[in-house]
C-alpha cells in the first residue's frame, strides 16, 4: 500500500468512484500516518494558524475563574474534561491558574482529556494529563470543555439546485482531486428545513454528519455541570445566508495564511468550516441541558474578567487579541449549555 496520502485517496475512488468531501476531510486530517492532525498540527505563532489559548494563558484564566466559581456548589469529586485537547497547553495554563483561584477546587478537580490524534495524545501523557480513550462513562460531575472542537469535524460540501440540494462529491481526474455533483441525501434537506433553511440554486454550504452524533455522546457524558464549547460558529440563518455566505464556510489554513484549494495536499494543510448552532444547540436540549449563547468570544472573556490576568504591556495586548471585534473576539463564539447549574447569566 503506498504511503502518500494523495496517492491512498486516488485509489479509494478508483475502486469505489467519487467520494464524499466528508470522507476526503477525515483522511486529511486524521489519517493514522499522514493526517494533519495525526502527525502533530503548528497550530501557535508563526505556525499555520493560533487558537485562543495559543494566544494568551488569559483565556484559560477565565475559565478556570468559573469553573472554581462551579465547584463552590458541585459536590464530590469533579472532572475538567476538554475534547479534542491538542498538546495540553489549556490544560496547563488551566491547572495553573485554577491553583491561584482555588486550591480547594484543586484537590478535588482530575484534569482529563480526550484526543484522536496520535502526537497529541502522546504529548499529553507525556505531560502527565489523565488521557481517556473515549468520552467518559458513567458520566461526570464537573465541565466538558472544547475550543474549536466542531469546526475540526469533517463536513460535506452541498449545493442548491432548481430541483434540491446535491452534494459536491470528490473525484480524481489524472493526479488532480475535483469536485463532481451528485444526488444529496434527502435527511440532508431535512435537516437544513428544520433550521428554516433553504439553499439558493448555486450556493454552496456545509453538512456535518457527525455533529449530532458527537454532540448527543457530550451531554450524555455529563451528570451534572456545564459543556462549553468555543468555535467559529452561527445560528443556522446566519451560516446560511444566501447572500452573507453564498459560498459556504469552507476554509484552508497554511502557513500563516487563510485561502486555497481544499482539494490540494491532503495532509499538509488544514481545513474548517463553520458550526452549525442550532443543530448543537437542540441536540444539547432534547438531552435535557438549558442552553446559553451563542454569545461572542469578547463578551464571553470580558464577562469574566480576561484583563484581569493580563500584567504588564504585552500581555494586555495578547488578551486584546482575545476580544479584538476586527478578529476573534466578534469572529469566535460561545455555547454553554448546563446540567443541574444555574446559568453563567452572561
Amino acid at each position: 500500500m503506498p504511503h502518500d496520502l494523495a496517492e491512498r485517496l486516488r485509489q479509494r475512488i478508483r475502486r469505489e468512484g467519487p467520494i464524499s468531501f466528508a470522507d476526503f476531510m477525515e483522511a486529511a486530517l486524521y489519517d493514522s500516518e499522514d493526517g494533519y492532525y495525526s502527525k502533530g498540527a503548528p497550530i501557535r505563532e508563526g505556525g499555520d494558524f493560533v487558537t485562543s489559548p495559543s494566544v494568551s494563558p488569559a483565556f484559560a484564566a477565565v475559565l478556570a475563574r468559573l469553573f472554581a466559581r462551579d465547584a463552590e456548589t458541585l459536590e464530590g469529586n469533579l472532572t475538567f474534561l476538554e475534547v479534542g485537547a491538542g498538546e495540553g497547553k489549556l490544560l496547563e495554563d488551566f491547572a495553573r491558574a485554577l491553583q491561584r483561584e482555588s486550591p480547594a477546587a484543586v484537590a478535588r478537580t482530575r484534569l482529563a482529556a480526550v484526543e484522536r490524534a496520535p502526537a497529541p495524545k502522546s504529548e499529553l501523557a507525556s505531560r502527565g494529563f489523565d488521557v481517556l480513550p473515549a468520552l467518559p462513562d458513567p458520566p461526570i460531575r464537573g465541565w466538558i470543555f472544547g475550543n474549536e472542537l466542531f469546526d475540526a469535524l469533517p463536513v460535506a460540501r452541498v449545493r442548491g439546485t432548481e430541483s434540491g440540494l446535491e452534494e459536491l462529491r470528490v473525484d480524481a481526474d489524472g493526479s488532480r482531486f475535483v469536485w463532481t455533483p451528485a444526488p444529496a441525501p434527502p435527511e440532508w434537506s431535512r435537516l437544513l428545513a428544520r433550521f428554516g433553511v433553504t439553499l439558493e440554486a448555486g450556493q454552496l454550504g456545509e453538512i456535518r454528519p457527525r455533529a449530532a452524533d458527537l454532540h448527543r455522546r457530550l451531554a450524555r457524558s455529563l451528570e451534572r455541570g456545564r459543556i462549553v464549547l468555543f468555535d467559529y460558529g452561527h445560528r443556522a440563518r446566519v451560516l446560511y445566508h444566501p447572500l452573507a455566505r453564498r459560498a459556504g464556510t469552507l476554509a484552508v489554513h497554511s502557513g500563516g495564511r487563510r485561502g486555497g484549494d481544499p482539494l490540494e495536499c491532503p495532509g499538509e494543510q488544514d481545513l474548517t468550516a463553520h458550526v452549525n448552532w442550532d443543530e448543537l444547540l437542540a441536540i444539547g436540549e432534547e438531552e435535557g441541558l438549558a442552553s446559553e449563547g451563542p454569545l461572542r468570544q469578547a463578551r464571553f472573556l470580558v464577562a469574566g474578567g480576561v484583563f484581569d490576568f493580563a500584567e504588564g504591556e504585552a500581555a494586555k495586548w495578547r488578551v486584546f487579541r482575545l476580544v479584538d471585534p476586527g478578529g476573534m473576539g466578534e469572529e469566535i463564539s460561545a455555547v454553554v449549555q448546563s446540567r443541574g447549574m444555574p446559568p453563567l447569566a452572561f
